[in-house]
């Protein structure tokens, strides 16, 4: 009764428990398997012993110690059918002699960012064991949703840079991981996704990628286009940077040194600076009337323009900032002008919508934990699991 009621305790049937022993490390558990009577082919009885052996199946820890179970299995012959067996155990995963609560604990692992090789320590397996586990897993795309945000990621795996990421705005979950940003693929990719479906999505959010733009006027034509608010904000931070780096070339070396150290506080909105700070802030701006012109720009951007409460307001002040910009004659604003002149209606839908890449960024910066953690993936197939699984 014993012996069945510590059996009972690790799950395990049709097993008779024997003795454990430990170590500093393991605890090793003796077993064996219960006896047969019947042919399992034919029901005979006339069932003799052919040979026994010991296999060391791995376990989940007991006691924080790694487990392994010496189990002494039987074979036998059928004088009846000939045909030679041994009792079928449903705790050991087919394949593997681990039990099958290792494996659904190696599973779990996944869900984390940790990398192959400390899953596999950690559970006394090989790294290609573990690898073999999560070959056999499959992860299929979740459904487009209402709010689709899109953005790439250097990834570096199947020997293309950048992949690209789709996911749930309002739920923050992956959607799906594409192996690159390529617009052929892309196209594709949203080729082969259901028509109903994609008429789902209502809000279709990106950076300033004439890329995503081309799929959502191909793919998403009835939905909002939004640009998320980082990527318009920081061309004008962008411009007033060049600015800077162009006057400080013609300044001394001991101003160029305090130009380059300062920069942040160029950029950081006058209304958040201490009373040092402006101080300095404004030192730097009476050295050179292009570089006051460009604060004041960016000032006005930050005050005038980011401030409005919706896309009606916003469409006024944006363009007057804009013709600001232009009369200004500063080389280094032409690029940001044009940038907004192409994206006038995308930005200005953001004043109306709250919806941003922020919660796909932060999954960004999970996926580089676990690409640092790894070293990296080569194999894109594995690496888009991982995220899948790490990013529910």
């Amino acid at each position: 009764m014993q012996n069945n009621n510590n059996m009972n305790l690790l799950g395990f049937k049709d097993v008779i428990f024997d003795s454990f022993d430990e170590d500093n490390d393991f605890v090793y558990v003796h077993a064996s398997v219960e006896k047969m009577d019947t042919c399992p082919h034919c029901g005979s009885k006339r069932i003799w012993v052919h040979d026994h052996r010991i296999q060391k199946i791995k376990d989940t820890h007991i006691h924080g110690k790694k487990c392994l179970i010496h189990l002494k299995k039987t074979r036998y012959d059928c004088k009846s059918c000939g045909c030679r067996f041994e009792r079928e155990l449903d705790f050991i995963a087919k394949g593997y002699t681990m039990t099958n609560r290792l494996v659904f604990s190696i599973v779990a692992e996944f869900y984390e960012v940790y990398s192959i090789s400390s899953i596999a320590k950690r559970y006394n397996v090989s790294s290609n064991t573990v690898l073999r586990i999560l070959n056999c897993l499959s992860v299929s795309r979740a459904r487009l949703s209402e709010v689709l945000c899109i953005d790439e990621f250097k990834g570096d795996s199947g020997n293309i840079k950048y992949q690209t990421s789709l996911l749930n705005g309002s739920k923050h979950s992956i959607i799906d991981i594409l192996p690159t940003r390529d617009k052929n693929f892309l196209f594709s990719y949203f080729k082969s996704v259901p028509s109903k479906e994609r008429q789902s999505v209502k809000f279709f959010v990106s950076d300033m990628s004439n890329t995503f733009k081309s799929v959502k006027n191909r793919f998403f034509k009835t939905s909002i286009h939004i640009v998320d608010r980082y990527h318009f904000i920081r061309q004008v931070s962008w411009a007033l940077e060049n600015v800077r780096k162009r006057i400080q070339k013609d300044i001394s070396s001991k101003l160029r040194k305090y130009f380059k150290k300062s920069r942040s506080l160029l950029t950081k909105p006058a209304s958040k600076l201490s009373s040092e700070q402006a101080k300095e802030v404004s030192l730097m701006l009476d050295l050179n009337n292009d570089l006051k012109l460009a604060y004041r720009l960016k000032e006005l951007f930050y005050q005038y323009v980011l401030t409005q409460p919706n896309r009606v307001r916003a469409t006024k002040s944006l363009r007057e900032w804009i013709k600001r910009a232009e009369e200004s004659n500063l080389k280094e604003f032409k690029a940001c002008i044009t940038a907004f002149n192409n994206w006038f209606d995308e930005i200005c839908n953001s004043f109306d919508y709250s919806w941003s890449n922020g919660p796909l960024e932060g999954t960004h910066t999970k996926i580089k934990t676990l690409k640092r953690n790894c070293f990296g993936m080569k194999n894109f197939n594995l690496f888009r699991k991982r995220i899948m699984f790490a990013c529910k």
